[in-house]
């Protein structure tokens, strides 16, 4: 398997009963919120047609999901309408969101001075964000704070590539996807 990013609209059940395991369609079913279950299925989905088989998912002491029995990392990003998933042979991650998504309220959580001056659009709040999270989840490390732990030190939409700086000067570089509603940022 080589490095991959799955993305995929929302699939209904119907779409996923054959590409979900039995003991995951039975997790999932207890979940309360109807758009979590869709979310949840479809990336299940998704992983279970590049693999060519039905996968279980098991979770870390982070809450990072992998597959069962395999020796491949997961990345998984939902919205109310789309999931990305990366599958790689090394750490790998990915965040999505809509580029309508209003970040006004999280801002002052997230954004630095420095990366107010980069928040020119929407999209580039977004993608702001996206590498935040990708990069928080990418790390495994549940004590970086996303407004003092990590930093957006460059962003280039145009090339579609953001790096990061967490606080012990490590660094990532990550590819954004504009797709259409949609921003996308991923490190495979």
């Amino acid at each position: 398997m080589t490095n991959s990013l799955l993305i995929s609209p929302l699939l209904s059940e119907e779409q996923c009963l054959d590409l979900v395991a039995t003991e995951e369609l039975e997790y999932i079913s207890r979940f309360s919120s109807a758009s979590r279950r869709k979310e949840s299925l479809t990336w299940r989905a998704v992983v279970g047609r590049a693999l060519g088989r039905k996968i279980r998912v098991v979770y870390d002491e982070n809450g990072a999901p992998s597959i069962a029995g395999s020796n491949l990392y997961i990345g998984v990003s939902h919205t109310k309408d789309m999931v990305a998933v990366t599958l790689s042979t090394k750490p790998c991650a990915v965040d999505i969101e809509r580029k309508d998504r209003s970040f006004s309220r999280a801002a002052a959580k997230f954004l630095t001075e420095e990366e107010q001056k980069l928040a020119v659009s929407n999209t580039a709040l977004a993608a702001i964000w996206c590498a935040k999270e990708c990069y928080y989840k990418f790390s495994r490390n549940p004590q970086l704070d996303m407004l003092k732990g990590i930093r957006v030190v460059e962003l280039d939409l145009e090339q579609g590539r953001v790096t990061v700086e967490d606080n012990q000067s490590e660094k990532a570089t990550m590819k954004i996807l504009d797709r259409d509603d949609h921003i996308i940022v991923y490190i495979l």
